[in-house]
């Protein structure tokens, strides 16, 4: 059963990147590929990208909060062994890079894909274990999901034979929002510190 259990979840995985995939280059009106290898993609209504509400803790935080700010989005899940950590790590580690004055207008978002387990303060003490100025937000396992498919992202939950109990099975993208909520650069699961340096301060 749990076998069957877990296919299932890889195959729905599977097919959600493959939507995400298609999504971004088919329906995106606007699409600019930069020479460092991610993609700007323009803000559609219903299509990709815009405005949402989730939770940091029982605070409700819009992404139009930060509008002025460019915005560095990852999702992903606290109890994550590898994946998470590796790119929070880079995310950080491209922060630390910048300037005062250009961080004064970044504004980097953790949100979690396990909102059963990451409330509150343990979402807080993990986001901000890799950077002080990252907030983690998750709402309602639909919420998040709305969100995900906002922005062509995925998420399953699927069981696990350790102490964790499951796993949280997800796209790995990092997202930059323009300052003006336009535009979103999507970069790949492989990207460099250096990479997101570049973009962001393409964006400021």
């Amino acid at each position: 059963m749990k076998i069957a259990v877990i296919l299932i979840a890889l195959l729905a995985f599977i097919l959600g990147i493959s939507i995400a995939r298609y999504h971004l280059p088919q329906t995106s009106p606007g699409i600019e590929t930069s020479a460092d290898g991610y993609t700007k993609v323009k803000v559609t209504e219903g299509k990709f990208g815009g405005d949402f509400t989730l939770f940091q803790g029982d605070k409700p935080v819009r992404l139009s909060d930060f509008r002025g700010k460019l915005v560095v989005m990852y999702f992903g899940f606290a109890s994550c062994p590898d994946v998470c950590p590796t790119t929070l790590t880079i995310i950080a580690s491209a922060l630390k890079q910048l300037t005062p004055e250009e961080l004064e207008s970044v504004q980097p978002i953790f949100i979690s894909v396990d909102p059963e387990r990451d409330r509150g303060e343990r979402l807080d003490a993990y986001a901000t274990y890799f950077h002080p100025g990252f907030i983690g937000i998750t709402g309602t396992p639909e919420e998040v999901q709305k969100v995900a498919n906002q922005y062509g992202g995925f998420f399953v939950k699927v069981e696990s034979d350790s102490a964790l109990d499951y796993l949280v099975e997800h796209t790995s993208k990092t997202y930059i929002v323009s300052r003006d909520g336009e535009y979103v650069s999507v970069l790949p699961h492989d990207m460099t510190s250096d990479l997101l340096v570049n973009a962001m301060r393409a964006g400021l």
